[in-house]
């Protein structure tokens, strides 16, 4: 059975996402990285920039909102407990600035015209607090009263209107909204929630509402311009808050994790409900969902190596795929590894051959023991000349160490030194004909074991610290992770080791 990729776009990150997009493939994403830092990775409509710093010591989830094109700003909470701001205004960023305040959740951010923020946070009291920028200098925090668990939520369907929903004190939904003239009253919308809500308006007048329920189900409650509906249930089981974007009017897309930790979606086309698909991914935070375009969704997660996952539809696919070969491949352990876990490198080299359609299953894991006399030479491997074709006398003995491992599986041998005639090396991967192998030195980096595989399965050097194959060292990598280009990804679909 195929099983469906998302695209690693790396770093290391601990919170939620934050994705907003100011024109038509553009996308800019937010995180906190483990300094506690802002960072910052954007698609330009071409290509990835790089993971860049913005400083800052945030103590919360960032939340982005763009107000017109080339225009971004980004808040998060300080060590204070206060908002803090920084802003790109075309061509570079702003410092960052307080914004004051003392708040106790995630900010939600909202813009209902040009040069126009709304900002809602919940206080120390509980309460709900307003901020706001009117185009030429911030209002004072405003209380709106209320009490409160959770995050606040806010949209706008209209200019110079705003809809503020919160999960209260007695896991009901309550809200209150802005006509352009006075706030309205706290409103209960009754409910029994278990956790934020996702609300979003594919048109004026219209608001959708989405929350899990006490059976971990997905429910909805929706303002048609007159009334609220009730709530209905969208069943599954979800172990997530929802998100929620609409690309075109009278169109909703629905995300949450589910029980095996993949991504699930359901969809609204208009007139109907399409049923529970999942996405596939194991993943270790909300959904944040951007669209740039009628019928586009851009889809960021945070995966188990706590890295940055992308999945887009383009309209009448899922990128990127599905993976229609597979790769089997063995670790037989000399010497575990000093910088990277066995299962780091593992991790890094399915998701960057998951962007080729091949999916790597670990076949077996095996502990070769040093201690015995045809063993224990090998843990320090001499390669001789180490090209393809033309494996040492040693390479040569360690390859008769395959147990579990068929023919077009290959094994690759975790030992404590790597090196060659011409020096100590990462890895090297010339193997015996029929014994397809590779030797990974216990210094080598995180992408050392996908580099040597590739060369198992015929890719070659190249002089380009963006690529994989890199012949200056993996270390050297920049602006990860590590680039295959189209010709490597045909040669490595060729190869009769995926299969």
């Amino acid at each position: 059975m195929p099983h469906l990729n998302w695209e690693s776009l790396g770093g290391v990150i601990t919170t939620n996402i934050s994705s907003v997009s100011w024109s038509a493939n553009r996308i800019d994403n937010f995180a906190r990285g483990t300094d506690n830092a802002l960072y910052h990775r954007w698609w330009n409509g071409s290509s990835w920039g790089g993971w860049e710093s913005l400083g800052g010591f945030i103590t919360s989830e960032p939340v982005a909102v763009s107000w017109g094109a080339n225009r971004l700003d980004v808040f998060a909470k300080g060590t204070d407990n206060a908002v803090h701001h920084r802003w790109w205004n075309g061509s570079s960023w702003g410092g960052w600035e307080s914004l004051g305040g003392i708040i106790t959740s995630n900010i939600s951010a909202v813009c209902w015209g040009p040069n126009r923020i709304d900002l809602f946070a919940k206080g120390t009291d509980n309460a709900l607090y307003h901020k706001w920028w009117n185009g030429s200098a911030w209002g004072g925090w405003e209380s709106l009263g209320g009490a409160f668990v959770g995050d606040p939520v806010a949209v706008s369907w209209g200019g110079n209107r705003l809809d503020i929903f919160v999960r209260g004190t007695d896991n009901a939904m309550h809200h209150r909204w802005w006509n352009g003239s006075s706030w309205g009253g706290w409103e209960s919308l009754g409910g029994i929630l278990t956790s934020n809500i996702a609300a979003d308006c594919w048109g004026a007048n219209r608001i959708d509402c989405f929350v899990r329920g006490t059976d971990n189900g997905l429910y909805h409650k929706w303002w048609n311009g007159s009334s609220w509906g009730g709530w209905e249930s969208l069943g599954g089981v979800i172990t997530s808050d929802p998100s929620v974007v609409s690309w075109s009017g009278n169109r909703l897309d629905v995300f949450a994790k589910g029980t095996d930790g993949a991504v699930w979606h359901r969809w609204w086309n208009g007139s109907s409900w399409g049923g529970w698909e999942t996405l596939g991914g194991v993943i270790t935070s909300e959904v944040s969902v951007t669209s740039w375009a009628p019928n586009r969704l851009d889809l960021f997660v945070r995966g188990t190596n706590n890295a940055m996952f992308h999945k887009w539809w383009n309209g009448s696919a899922w990128g990127p795929g599905v993976a229609n070969q597979t790769l089997t491949v063995h670790i037989k352990i000399l010497a575990n590894p000093t910088n990277f876990t066995v299962d780091e490198m593992f991790t890094q080299m399915r998701n960057i051959f998951a962007v080729a359609g091949i999916e790597v299953v670990r076949g077996s894991t095996e502990i070769l023991n040093v201690a015995l006399p045809a063993i224990a030479p090998l843990n320090d491997i001499d390669t001789a000349s180490c090209t393809r074709g033309n494996p040492s006398a040693e390479q040569i003995a360690l390859s008769n160490n395959r147990n579990n491992a068929a023919a077009n599986h290959v094994v690759v041998y975790m030992c404590r030194s790597v090196s060659s005639d011409s020096g100590s090396l990462n890895g090297c991967a010339s193997f015996p004909t029929n014994r397809p192998m590779a030797v990974v030195a216990s210094y080598a980096s995180r992408y050392t074991l996908a580099h040597e595989v590739g060369h198992v399965l015929g890719l070659s050097h190249v002089n380009d610290n963006n690529r994989l194959m890199t012949s200056n060292g993996t270390y050297n990598i920049t602006n990860p992770p590590p680039d295959l280009v189209a010709s490597e990804v045909t040669t490595m679909l060729a190869s009769n080791l995926s299969v």
